[in-house]
């Protein structure tokens, strides 16, 4: 946490904004010198804002550290938007964004339903002729996860992985729903090994373990998208872990404050590609693609030129 200091120092007022971090059992001090004399409460937070955005870049690990200015610079144009947005224009925006998502994680599984059918389904509760059951579930399912996301207020945990897996699932397969799968997996067009049905369930804990271990070091762009990406290697589900992966990306990205990715069906080729890549602990591909996806959806809303 970053707090704001006063020093007297031959007499005068020295200001520093101080953050705090605990290191091998101890506790490292990082200070920045932000003036002398009494600054203004509005001055002030403005240099903290800057000053935690130095944090965050100075804890990257994979990603280049121009790479994540470029996300920094993103947020802040992102938050910025947003910001401006009146009460029912924001509701305009996060209804055809949160569609748009819901129609592309999904396709990208295998769902058949266009976009204006994923519309018809999750904001008109109508149902289109000729479509399965299942895949209108699919939508009214992802829809309700990306609402349970937006309220949870607890941690990223195991519980809450369970939980959001068995939203996914419901009235589809019921007996799978926030269950670790039994049997081993194989994904067509790949020959990555999942791990044992068995490990599954450890392999989940030592993930979150790993991401509380790691989610004060690491930016946290990166975070989400490892933390992705590592549960879609364990591959803990019988079905629904690639939604679940991206959902739990964005449920990371939200609660840092960071805009939502979406994923487009598009260009569902080459994200398979960076994923098989990541599969084997090569990150670069996802953490490029993702970047670019990112700056996509701004685009495409208008939030960049």
């Amino acid at each position: 946490m970053v707090y704001h200091e006063v020093r007297e120092v031959n007499g005068k007022k020295q200001n520093y904004l101080v953050f705090n971090k605990r290191e091998n059992g101890k506790w490292a001090k990082k200070s920045k010198f932000i003036g002398t004399g009494v600054l203004k409460k509005e001055e002030i937070l403005k240099l903290r804002e800057e000053f935690e955005k130095e944090l965050k870049i100075e804890k990257i690990k994979l990603i280049e550290k121009e790479q994540a200015e470029e996300i920094e610079s993103l947020k802040q144009v992102y938050l910025s938007k947003i910001n401006k947005l009146s009460r029912e224009e924001f509701e305009n925006f996060e209804k055809s964004f949160f569609t748009e998502l819901t129609y592309n994680s999904n396709a990208i599984e295998g769902n058949s339903l266009s976009l204006a059918e994923t519309s018809l389904v999750i904001n008109e509760n109508i149902t289109p002729k000729g479509k399965e059951l299942r895949e209108i579930y699919e939508a009214k399912n992802h829809a309700k996860a990306l609402k349970f996301i937006k309220e949870h207020s607890g941690e990223i945990n195991e519980l809450f992985i369970l939980k959001l897996h068995s939203i996914i699932l419901e009235n589809i397969s019921e007996k799978f729903a926030g269950r670790y799968r039994e049997n081993p997996v194989r994904v067509i067009g790949s020959d990555f090994k999942f791990p044992a049905p068995e490990k599954a369930p450890q392999l989940v804990k030592n993930l979150v373990y790993w991401y509380n271990k790691n989610k004060k070091e690491m930016h946290p762009f990166e975070l989400a998208v490892l933390f992705s990406c590592k549960l879609v290697s364990i591959h803990p589900f019988v079905d629904g872990n690639g939604r679940l992966s991206r959902l739990i990306m964005n449920a990371i990205l939200h609660k840092e404050k960071y805009p939502w990715i979406n994923v487009y069906m598009k260009q569902r080729e080459d994200y398979l590609k960076a994923i098989r890549k990541a599969n084997d602990e090569n990150y670069t591909l996802i953490l490029d693609y993702l970047i670019g996806a990112l700056k996509e959806n701004m685009k495409d809303f208008d939030f960049l030129d």
